[in-house]
């Protein structure tokens, strides 16, 4: 069974929490701006100028670094970086985690969700926001054969994420001592 970790932009772990522990149920999956407090294994970075700024640090060195297919042609094709296709065709916050979510999807039965806050939605919600929560709804619906785990949500989850059959919650406590029995 492969479990695999996204990890939102801004999660925010217990600092006592062991993250080799962590790292042991399965890979770490998130953007560039989770790497330097979480030693993310699988960093995605959709942006031309962000990913041209890490590269030059030699970030591919570091990491799994994930470009997408136009970023990948525009930097010359740049060696040591993994490739993704695809784009968006709205505004949309947080398009790194989409992205981690299909790939972590694309190689796990489960996908460990930590730091989502997928409350239910305000009528005043930014349209990228309501972009968002579509196409984390649809990347859930699409790998059907995936078991999604929301981690640690404190707040009643989205009524119409809820109603979908391969999604759970749970805690990183019950996480760790249901794969350590």
């Amino acid at each position: 069974m492969n479990i695999s970790w996204v990890l939102a932009d801004d999660v925010s772990l217990d600092p006592t929490q062991d993250l080799e522990q962590l790292k042991q149920i399965g890979p770490f999956w998130g953007s560039w701006k989770t790497w330097r407090a979480y030693s993310t294994d699988n960093v995605i970075c959709h942006d031309q100028i962000k990913a041209n700024e890490l590269l030059t640090r030699a970030f591919q060195v570091t990491c799994n670094f994930y470009i997408p297919n136009q970023v990948y042609e525009a930097l010359d094709q740049p060696k040591g970086v993994h490739v993704y296709q695809g784009d968006f065709a709205h505004d949309v916050e947080h398009r790194e985690q989409i992205v981690a979510m299909h790939l972590a999807a694309s190689r796990s039965d489960i996908v460990l969700l930590l730091g989502f806050e997928l409350a239910r939605p305000d009528s005043r919600m930014p349209m990228e926001r309501t972009h968002y929560r579509g196409l984390v709804s649809q990347v859930i619906k699409d790998n059907a054969h995936t078991q999604w785990v929301l981690i640690d949500h404190g707040n009643q989850l989205d009524p119409d994420l809820a109603k979908l059959p391969n999604l759970t919650q749970d805690t990183v406590s019950g996480v760790i001592g249901l794969l350590n029995s």
